[in-house]
């Protein structure tokens, strides 16, 4: 150990190094040393702290730093260092380096690939430097990152750090110190917070400005509205207040724009209906009222308009049947009301049309014959009979006329909805014989046609029983309700058994394994199939961490000395396809990534980070002495889940219902921060698997929906109520189904009275927003299933009940 800083030493540092093999610790930090840096440094390789920041040092960093194997902090900020590159390629080799500070200096040229190799980095400072370039790809593999410092880099273009777990505050001036402007910053997925700077379009060439998925807060940049430049703002699911500015001037760059989940409240800008290339208009979950602008049907090529979630008055305006190229449309969840415009109607580009949740609409739907992808009108105030035009939506996939007080027989020209795939009638007054091509949907969803009085045909007599015409009261109505629906689901039983046993033949096809001496992608450098084979093939099981339904986890210790976790399942049994499926085209911070995976002798295995905290289950039960955690720890594991489970439901195309949701698959890394994992039951919402195995009950006991009990239709709100189970397990550690309760209590029905210990021990302050924490979880184990929130809604709820926090503190 050599330590002189903060003295007046002067002059250039001996090149004496040589002689001291087993320095570990040199800090010769605020002095006034000069030259170079000596080339011996790392010549007995056992160096490991090297500290000569504020110095006078010049020339280049000598590639001989990279003898330095064991270094782990590197700062040589605030002197006269410069080279083309601020780091030689050697600089590789140094893969235990955790803190990396060059700030202050002189470097120009590109930042080094060679960085994205330093996997244990934590803080990387390079500001105030003449770097140049875009940022290596591959420095969003640095997933221990937690400080990066870059700013006042003027030749900087593209800041590109997408979906890693950076958190803290952005410069304020990041973009007004570069010589001629950002084209591209892209930190989507990541912890950020406080306002977004105002100079990001300095130079007015920004061309994306992706910042969704952060916890940014404060005002909305309305600099955005005067940056011709812009092509794509996402700035959804943050914390943005305020109101949008009704002063902006005419854009006609900007075609995608991602508002939601903020927020943000006032009227919708007129102005917006002059941004003429907008294809994509996304407002949703936000505060917005008063009515809907009618200038937006000036936008010819939107293509997205999506405003639900808000509270929106007055009517549809005509003006939308403009948008020529109009392809969905979501309004739900507001305070709509009156008809639905004749233009409209008569758009043959639209496809996905939801008003469910406002007020009276007429049911002149029967001419949008191109609507295809879904019709919601739920929850409305929708009377009177169904209309046969509705046969004339030939092309549709989806209906839901659900919670309303339609009325009547089903018109026969239902029968020409050929495209049909999924229909909730359910909690109508709707009375007769269903149309026979429908009766195929009890098998997968008899609850959907419940609350009404229908009846099947007979095939003997080729009737239906006939309502009695004296009127019923309450009660008959009631009871009649009840057996119909119990009727319903043994008929719905009755046909799913028949198609399951019709269906064996397929079902052993499906099982056929794979074949072949093995295939892969992607595996990291430093891992080899036949070291993966080795282990998972080793009867000993001591590389078994972990062992599921769905297969067997082993920790895998690469040449480098880097851990993996290494899950090998039998393709045989079906579903593990779809979760490679799944893992290898997911990417945010809450979920467990998958580095690559290979196929061998009908086994596939699958190559993930090591997560070296466990799973949420040993944490909150199984580990000694007891994990302590506070009121932020536990808010940030309830936020981490709930922002993985949001992208699975809203942001990934088509929507992926995870189906097993427990705190057994929620892993943990060393700082407790959550990971979803174990995709083996999981379901991409496009059809693609329709054929494995809906008709038997999925999931866990104590996190199974009660829904899923009696049908194979399942939702993301079979998650959100799993996901609610969790969050009441987090707060009570407790699990759902302990021991320890007595008959008739569960953690579900009397949370209060298991709440853990520790929590009495909180403020006030964290006690009340504990409380509110559990609110949150009746709110997601809600049953019927549809007055659960969506996890959209639940991420939102934990952001502002973060933003109470803070004012409260």
């Amino acid at each position: 150990m050599l330590i002189a800083s903060e003295n007046s030493l002067w002059g250039a540092i001996p090149d004496i190094f040589s002689g001291l093999p087993s320095l570990q610790i040199l800090r010769l930090n605020g002095n006034e040393f000069d030259g170079g840096l000596p080339k011996s440094l790392c010549n007995g390789g056992s160096l490991n702290d090297l500290v000569l920041s504020e110095n006078k040092l010049s020339g280049t960093i000598p590639e001989e730093i990279g003898r330095c194997r064991h270094l782990t902090i590197l700062n040589l900020g605030a002197n006269n260092l410069q080279g083309r590159s601020p780091l030689p390629a050697e600089m590789g080799n140094c893969t235990s380096l955790g803190d990396l500070e060059l700030q202050f200096n002189s470097f120009e040229g590109p930042i080094p690939e060679e960085i994205s190799g330093l996997e244990h980095l934590k803080t990387l400072l390079l500001f105030n430097n003449t770097l140049s370039g875009v940022l290596p790809r591959g420095i969003g593999k640095l997933s221990r990152l937690t400080d990066l410092h870059i700013y006042n880099n003027c030749n900087l273009e593209r800041l590109s750090l997408a979906h890693n777990d950076l958190s803290g505050v952005l410069p304020s001036d990041l973009g007004k110190t570069t010589t001629s402007g950002l084209v591209e910053v892209d930190l989507t997925g990541n912890r950020l917070e406080g306002p977004i700077p105002s100079g990001l379009c300095t130079g007015n060439r920004l061309v994306v400005m992706g910042l969704g998925g952060n916890r940014f807060n404060g005002s909305f940049p309305q600099e955005i509205g005067g940056c011709s430049s812009l092509t794509r703002v996402i700035l959804s699911n943050n914390r943005l207040q305020g109101r949008l500015s009704g002063n902006w001037s005419i854009n006609g760059g900007i075609s995608y724009m991602d508002l939601s989940g903020n927020l943000l409240g006032g009227h919708i800008p007129q102005v917006l209906g002059s941004w003429y290339n907008l294809s994509k208009l996304d407002l949703s979950d936000n505060q917005f009222s008063g009515p809907i602008p009618h200038e937006l049907g000036n936008l010819k090529n939107l293509e997205v308009l999506d405003a639900s979630g808000n509270q929106l008055t007055g009517v549809i305006p005509s003006e939308l049947g403009d948008c020529g190229k109009l392809a969905s449309l979501d309004l739900s969840r507001n305070l709509l009301s009156g008809a639905i415009p004749e233009k409209l109607i008569t758009l043959t580009s639209l496809q996905r049309l939801l008003l469910q949740e406002n007020c009276p609409l007429p049911s002149n739907l029967g001419n949008l014959h191109e609507l295809s992808l879904g019709l919601n009108l739920s929850s409305n105030r929708l009377s009177g009979k169904l209309p046969a035009s509705f046969g004339n939506l030939g092309k549709l996939e989806v209906l839901d006329l659900s919670n309303n007080s339609l009325s009547g027989e089903m018109p026969p020209e239902l029968e020409k909805m050929i495209s049909i795939s999924s229909i909730n009638l359910s909690y109508n007054h709707f009375s007769g014989k269903l149309p026979p091509d429908w009766v195929k949907f009890l098998a997968s969803s008899p609850e959907s046609f419940a609350g009404n009085d229908l009846c099947i045909q007979d095939d003997v007599t080729n009737s239906c029983p006939v309502p009695n015409r004296r009127g019923r009261t309450t009660k008959e109505r009631t009871i009649l309700t009840v057996i119909g629906c119990i009727l319903l689901c043994l008929i719905g039983l009755s046909v799913a058994l028949y198609l399951t046993f019709r269906g064996n033949d397929r079902w052993v096809r499906l099982k056929t394994p794979t074949q072949g001496s093995g295939s892969s992608k992607d595996l990291p450098e430093d891992l080899k199939i036949e070291d993966i084979m080795k282990i998972t093939e080793d009867s000993s099981e001591k590389h078994v961490i972990g062992k599921g339904r769905h297969g067997t986890v082993y920790r895998l210790q690469s040449g480098i000395g880097k851990h993996w976790a290494v899950k090998k399942v039998d393709l045989s049994e079906g579903r593990p396809t779809t979760e490679m499926k799944i893992l290898s085209s997911v990417k945010h911070r809450n979920l467990v990534r998958m580095v690559g995976y290979c196929i061998k002798d009908g086994f596939g295995l699958m190559v993930c980070e090591f997560m070296p905290g466990g799973t949420l289950s040993e944490v909150l039960h199984q580990k000694m002495p007891q994990v302590p955690l506070d009121w932020e720890a536990r808010y940030l594991i309830a936020l981490g889940i709930a922002e993985g489970l949001a992208y699975l439901h809203h942001d990934c195309i088509p929507a992926i219902i995870h189906r097993d949701i427990k705190s057994d698959n929620i892993l943990m890394d060393s700082e407790l921060n959550p990971k979803i994992g174990d995709f083996g039951m999981a379901k991409l919402l496009d059809g693609s698997d329709a054929g494995l195995t809906m008709s038997s009950i999925v999931g866990t006991l104590g996190y199974i929906a009660p829904e899923n009990g009696y049908s194979t239709r399942i939702t993301e709100k079979s998650d959100v109520y799993s996901y609610g189970v969790v969050l009441l397990e987090l707060l009570c550690r407790k699990r759902p189904v302990d021991p320890t309760f007595e008959d008739g209590v569960d953690i579900e029905t009397s949370p209060f009275f298991f709440l853990d210990e520790e929590i009495s021990w909180w403020t006030e302050q964290e006690k009340l927003r504990a409380l509110k924490l559990l609110d949150l979880a009746a709110s997601c184990t809600q049953v019927p299933c549809e007055a659960r929130p969506s996890m959209r809604e639940v991420v939102k709820y934990l952001n502002q009940l973060n933003v109470q926090r803070k004012r409260t503190t």
